[in-house]
């Protein structure tokens, strides 16, 4: 029978070798991207812009001095001046 020889053991040795050097390059490359979407996620988020706009921005004039809350001077709806009233009773 033709039998299968084994590879000699610097052929392994050189691709264990390879093989290791191949998961160290892609665990590096794959900590940069991370680090470099980090950072780019980061640079994007609108809270660390220094910058304002207009529209964000409110005149002094158009503060309101005074302590009231309102929803922008609409009217409400009052509170009950009864008690609710309540039915009981079975089916």
């Amino acid at each position: 029978m033709g039998g299968v020889t084994a590879p000699s053991s610097s052929r392994l040795t050189a691709a264990r070798r390879r093989l290791r050097v191949a998961k160290y390059a892609i665990v590096a490359v794959a900590a940069a991207g991370f680090g470099g979407g980090v950072a780019a996620t980061r640079a994007a988020h609108p809270a660390t812009r220094n910058h304002s706009t207009a529209a964000t921005q409110q005149p002094a004039d158009a503060q309101s001095s005074s302590d009231d809350f309102s929803y922008g001077g609409g009217s409400y709806i009052a509170p009950a001046t009864s008690a609710p009233a309540i039915q009981s009773g079975g089916s």
